[in-house]
């Protein structure tokens, strides 16, 4: 179900799945990127059974990393009040710049978020969807950067 769809951002939901699809793409303005965050972490309250997330950067050119910083701000702020454990599995970049940009989103929640937003990096989608559905045997293959 499309839950939200502009030019920077679209928003999916399959519900029978519990997973949220968040696809980036073009340049992003650091602002532009702060309030698609807050969408996502908006649609993530509005359906409460969503657990897993796969964010598709694949074609996202970039962020500057204070708007990662400011997105990672507000993943954490959000977090104090939601009920549950995240799976998100990032697919990262092609663009080399937007590549060092989503390492250190990765980096940053995985360390303030410990266990309950689990974040890895994917190059391809089908990567990411058996490491969401099949966690302990894919754990293995999982970029860890």
């Amino acid at each position: 179900m499309l839950i939200f769809n502009t030019k920077h951002l679209t928003i999916q939901i399959v519900g029978r799945l519990k997973l949220a699809v968040v696809t980036w793409r073009g340049l992003t303005p650091s602002h532009v990127y702060k309030e698609g965050t807050i969408q996502s972490l908006e649609t993530l309250r509005d359906y409460p059974s969503v657990n897993r997330i796969i964010l598709d950067a694949k074609d996202h050119k970039g962020v500057l990393h204070d708007g990662i910083e400011s997105s990672v701000k507000s993943t954490i702020d959000y977090l104090g009040i939601a009920h549950g454990n995240y799976r998100v599995a990032v697919i990262t970049p092609i663009d080399v710049l937007a590549k060092s940009s989503y390492r250190l989103y990765v980096e940053l929640l995985n360390d303030a978020l410990k266990k309950r937003f689990v974040v890895r990096q994917f190059d391809t989608m089908k990567e990411a969807l058996a490491w969401l559905f099949k966690p302990k045997f894919w754990s293995l293959f999982a970029k860890e950067n």
